[in-house]
């Protein structure tokens, strides 16, 4: 819900204006059709009173508009936690409690908000009525939204920002000499130098290795070496350069202009600024309208492609069950010849050779002799007819089968102790190295470790300018918490699983205060960043709070609530059953009977 607007370059919506027309994708398509048992009219309850479908819906998609001006893209369900009904459900709430606080929000000011926003501004800085014209005709028009609905999420959201400020800012006050302090310890500056041992220096001793050293390594990692489940599948490929013709007819069908009439229409409508190529040069009106066209020519073949691929599989496999000769058996009649795919794992995704779509590896894991086909498979140059093939147990091979491998691991991890223990001995035996009056860099040199000064840096320095043998997050980490000058850290190691090709130890030398003038300069602002932190924080306890008050309902709510009460009911019941059985009972006119426990099993996990 809270999420900040990323600065958009105006090449981006140049780029989305193009893919927007020429794919017809419709960002915003609100799928609200939930009815709990208020009734048809209602889609919930919040604060005990019913909530409307129309109002729930207009939440849903300031939350979807919100979302694309953020992004750039519509949100999709359930990728990157998005649950837009729960969005829907968090805007009502904060737009009640703002008008329940008193708050309004003009038009005016609904219009400055827009106005601030990077998408409307032009290469200068400076909002471009154009821009915002083009937006709502190029994206929202078309798919039946308006300009009305764009500035009541303006009003929207200035009005939660009012709400933000009036909630948390009494509790996120910031001291001056808080904050001077906090930007202080931010702008220390660390002197610090480097010695590391490269793993290469130790790989290249190990020589002579014992046989039954690498089949111990063997057997104390076999899991390591396990293979895991792979499987095929048969494809048949539908390259769209053979449906040219035919994405074209379809595009003539439904845009009554040809591909270079369109292409001239979309240029022209859009700054030309808007067309560039990779490196972000704007484009000559020639190479813009092949662009277009190019896109035109890509997207129609595709989905000409897609269709002949979806008429081959729904001539034959509309019966529920069929088998893989079923498939092989159409593609002899249809004259297609059927390829296997290369093994793949859960972890590959997909076949390497091929332009499956991200989104194949989850349908294709649910394929099995029964459940065989799948819906066309988009890739980026061909559709693909998927038909399952076999599934390759899971297995942990012979040691023989191995043994390179194992070679390579074993001296590997060989080489990682031996250069973590001289990082180590080195660690140890500097600090008197240094009481003798030598250098960092002298005491490194003795040792036969490579010596690097790292350039001075901040406490709240990402990187450095240069390259360095460790991750600067170990190398940083490695100090930050030196209180005193003229220390060294504790090792760090080398690892077989990590990037890092060695072992360093850290040698703070020197702790410089902040620069004054830097803190001068940096303050203001480093201070209002500390105050929306803190504002952020206490609003955001508040809302949990409000949350759980307004106790906002919807019909996938309450089934989940009836579904949990189902559940627990029966684990309750299978356990008053089990206890029941298990009771002992003393036989009747039998006295003083020594008393048994009553055994209650636990109860059944959950299957939520």
């Amino acid at each position: 819900m809270f999420r900040t607007l990323r600065q958009h370059k105006t090449w981006l919506w140049g780029i989305l204006i193009i893919v927007v027309i020429i794919s017809f994708v419709i960002f915003f398509s609100p799928d609200v059709n939930r009815n709990p048992e208020a009734g048809p009219a209602t889609v919930g309850r919040m604060d005990g009173k019913p909530v409307d479908r129309d109002t729930f819906m207009a939440a849903h998609i300031e939350a979807d508009l919100l979302y694309f001006l953020n992004n750039g893209q519509r949100p999709q369900e359930g990728r990157g936690g998005w649950d837009g009904e729960n969005e829907a459900k968090q805007r009502l709430i904060l737009k009640d409690r703002a008008a329940k606080a008193g708050i309004k929000v003009s038009s005016e000011a609904a219009t400055i908000w827009l106005q601030s926003l990077p998408i409307f501004k032009d290469k200068t800085g400076n909002y471009s009525p154009a821009l915002y014209e083009r937006f709502v005709t190029t994206l929202l028009n078309p798919a039946g939204y308006s300009k009305y609905m764009l500035e009541e999420l303006a009003k929207s959201e200035m009005a939660i920002k009012q709400l933000i400020t009036t909630v948390g800012l009494p509790g996120a006050m910031v001291s001056p000499r808080y904050a001077t302090t906090s930007l202080q310890a931010q702008k220390e500056i660390y002197v610090a130098e480097l010695a590391t041992f490269p793993l290469s220096n130790f790989l290249a001793s190990l020589e002579n290795i014992a046989e039954a050293d690498l089949q111990q390594h063997y057997t104390n990692r076999m899991s390591s070496y396990r293979i895991p489940e792979k499987m095929q599948v048969h494809y048949i490929e539908f390259p769209a350069t053979n449906y040219f013709d035919a994405g074209m007819a379809l595009f003539t069908q439904k845009e009554k202009v040809s591909a270079a009439e369109f292409a001239d229409k979309i240029y022209k409508d859009n700054d030309p600024e808007l067309y560039v190529d990779e490196e972000g040069n704007t484009l000559s009106e020639a190479a813009a309208k092949e662009k277009i066209i190019t896109e035109i020519h890509k997207a129609y073949s595709l989905r000409a492609a897609r269709a002949a691929a979806a008429e081959f599989i729904n001539t034959y496999f509309a019966a529920e069950k069929f088998s893989e000769q079923d498939y092989m058996d159409a593609a002899k009649a249809k004259g297609l010849t059927p390829k296997l795919s290369e093994s793949f794992s859960r972890t590959d995704g997909k076949p390497e050779a091929l332009d499956f779509p991200a989104t194949f590896a989850q349908a294709a894991w649910n394929l099995s002799s029964t459940n065989a086909v799948i819906p066309p498979v988009v890739g980026q140059t061909n559709v693909y007819a998927i038909c399952f093939a076999g599934k390759i147990e899971s297995k942990t091979p012979e040691y023989s089968e191995v043994a390179d491998k194992v070679l390579e691991d074993y001296k590997k991890a060989e080489a990682v102790k031996a250069c973590n223990a001289a990082a180590r001995a080195f660690a140890t035996s500097v600090t008197n190295l240094l009481a003798t009056g030598k250098s960092f860099q002298e005491a490194a040199t003795e040792s036969k470790a490579q010596f690097t000064a790292i350039p001075e840096f901040t406490a709240d320095a990402k990187d450095v300018d240069i390259e360095l043998p460790a991750q600067w997050w170990q190398i940083k980490n490695a100090v930050s918490f030196k209180t005193a000058p003229a220390v060294c850290s504790p090792i760090i190691p080398a690892s077989p699983l990590s990037t890092n090709a060695a072992a360093a130890v850290v040698y703070l030398k020197e702790r410089k205060p902040a620069d004054p003038a830097v803190v001068e300069a940096k303050l203001a602002n480093y201070t209002k960043g500390l105050l929306a932190d803190n504002l952020q924080s206490v609003f955001t306890e508040w809302f949990m709070q409000e949350y759980d008050k307004a106790n906002f309902e919807t019909a996938r709510d309450i089934e989940k609530k009836k579904q949990e009460a189902q559940e627990q009911a029966a684990r309750e019941a299978e356990a008053q059953a089990s206890a029941s059985t298990n009771q002992w009972t003393p036989a009747s006119g039998t006295t003083n009977a020594p008393a048994k426990p009553i055994i209650t099993p636990p109860a059944a996990p959950s299957t939520n």
